[in-house]
């Protein structure tokens, strides 16, 4: 599993070092993206990085639908499975986008899955025609709402 999982990793970091044609206004987008995420401290500790991609879909041109998921890496370690599926609506000013969704992590290991309650995900970025760089935070979606935070930043490549 692991060799499997280094090898997606290895072929999607070339296919995103080709040159492509995208359209950042077209009806809608897909994005393959890597980041890191931190807590509110910004202690880096422990060191987590995220694999995913993301699809923008266009909905006129100022609002924009984008369900995602990623694979949260700690240390090259694939065993549990960290996921963190979302949604977000966002609202469009040329290049820039800002808006706010749900999502979750799922933690899927050798038999048993756990999963977290539902999270507020807000985000903003800068969007291109080939590529994609957002900041986020997750937080609590209950009155315990920015009492912990978590932040994360990605670069997308469009295709």
């Amino acid at each position: 599993m692991k060799k499997a999982m280094l090898g997606v990793l290895l072929i999607l970091s070339l296919v995103a070092m080709f040159p492509r044609e995208a359209s950042a206004a077209g009806p809608f987008n897909f994005y393959v993206r890597s980041g890191v995420l931190t807590d509110q401290h910004f202690t880096f500790d422990p060191f987590l990085w995220t694999i995913g991609a993301n699809l923008d879909l266009n909905l006129g041109s100022v609002l924009m639908l984008s369900p995602e998921c990623d694979v949260i890496v700690y240390k090259f370690h694939f065993t549990p499975v960290w996921l963190a599926p979302a949604v977000t609506l966002n609202f469009r000013a040329s290049a820039f986008y800002a808006g706010g969704g749900i999502g979750k992590f799922l933690v899927i290991g050798s038999g048993y899955t756990l999963s977290s309650d539902f999270l507020l995900k807000l985000n903003a970025g800068f969007k291109t025609d080939s590529f994609k760089l957002q900041a986020y935070l997750w937080t609590p979606l209950s009155s315990d709402a920015f009492s912990y935070m978590i932040f994360g930043a990605t670069l997308g490549f469009g295709f």
